[in-house]
């Protein structure tokens, strides 16, 4: 008997080789197995009256989710989810949306003889080079594919943020900004990024106070990058040792150690609250509904922040922390599986293993110590 409900994660539904994309034929055998076993997917709403108050109308159920907003998810996923009968929520990082008012093609289009697979729009990462460092661009979905899944009642669209950014959240100098490869989107930082400015541990922004160098000394280093090759600067043997050479001549001129401010607990909780309501407000304006769920981005988040997120508005949130989810289990630390394995007896297994509460905290609790 099922006594807990797996909350399934699932990013990109594409060709990629990638950790945390698997190709649509693995997604729909994912599918037809949960179908063949008797599995229904349920929705957020069903997820919060089981947890709070054991309800529940029916045998086994899972919840199915997708993070971040990919064309892929319009392409493959959804076709796919309804071809089967189930429904899921997408969680959105506004940003990412394009403005573009144009609704692709989809599986729908091929199931229906309008179109051959060639002719699907290619949901696969493109790259491009700058300064001989590659970049990954990954495509994203329009407004119009949103609102047309959100109307379907197939996909229940939902905020995962609005900029899904880092911030520098030390003051100790780890490297500078420079050429490199660029693979993620998510490794942008809310702060300077010029090359020559000082680089710092990055964190999840909504899980850290940020931390910033002092405006002089980013526009100094920045400016002596620039008047010295710019990229080429950073083919000089020397090139980080110039840069530790000017950061502590800035120290000694000042004669204090700073470099730069923490922002304070007010600003810190202000740009959490500013960051939770737009995008709530965002997807909620173009869906036309009141947003009441959230999943943290890299699942990152403090005791303030998830304060903040109640206040806010939102009555389920989400996390990227595997394990059961069970009747007295809190709605606000709702567990998920990553789905990212291209294997489809490891997906049975987990299936499995998180529909059991006992089993699952033992296995968590094992897992842990590994």
């Amino acid at each position: 008997m099922q006594n807990s409900i797996p909350v399934l994660l699932y990013h990109h539904i594409n060709y990629d080789d990638d950790v945390l994309s698997i190709p649509p034929e693995l997604f729909e055998e994912n599918l037809k197995f949960l179908k063949a076993e008797g599995y229904v997917s349920i929705t957020k709403e069903q997820l919060k009256d089981y947890l709070l108050e054991g309800k529940k109308d029916w045998d086994k159920a899972v919840v199915i989710t997708f993070d971040d907003g990919y064309l892929d998810t319009w392409v493959y996923a959804y076709p796919l989810l309804k071809k089967y009968g189930f429904n899921a929520i997408l969680f959105l990082v506004t940003w990412t949306v394009e403005e573009d008012e144009f609704t692709g093609l989809n599986l729908d289009d091929y199931f229906s003889g309008k179109i051959t697979k060639e002719q699907l729009p290619n949901c696969s990462s493109t790259y491009s080079y700058e300064f001989g460092y590659k970049t990954k661009t990954t495509r994203r979905l329009c407004w119009e594919e949103v609102r047309e899944m959100n109307r379907s009642g197939v996909i229940d669209v939902q905020p995962h943020s609005k900029t899904h950014r880092k911030v520098y959240a030390s003051d100790k100098i780890i490297d500078f900004n420079r050429p490199k490869d660029r693979l993620s989107a998510w490794t942008m930082v809310r702060g300077d990024e010029r090359f020559g400015t000082p680089d710092f541990e990055r964190k999840p922004e909504l899980a850290a106070k940020e931390f910033t160098a002092y405006e002089d000394l980013r526009n100094m280093l920045a400016d002596y990058v620039q008047s010295n090759g710019y990229a080429e600067f950073f083919k000089k043997e020397n090139w980080k040792d110039e840069l530790f050479r000017l950061v502590d001549e800035y120290k000694k001129s000042r004669g204090v150690e700073k470099i730069g401010e923490f922002e304070t607990d007010e600003a810190f909780k202000n740009r959490i609250r500013n960051e939770l309501e737009v995008a709530k407000g965002e997807v909620g304006y173009e869906t036309k509904k009141r947003c009441t769920a959230f999943s943290w981005p890299w699942g990152a988040y403090t005791k303030t922040s998830l304060e903040i997120a109640k206040q806010v508005g939102f009555e389920l949130l989400f996390t990227t922390k595997p394990g059961s989810n069970s009747p007295g289990d809190s709605p606000f630390e709702i567990k998920r599986f990553g789905v990212w394995k291209k294997d489809l007896d490891w997906f049975k297994s987990r299936i499995r293993l998180y529909s059991n509460k006992m089993i699952s905290k033992a296995y968590g609790a094992v897992y842990r110590k590994i």
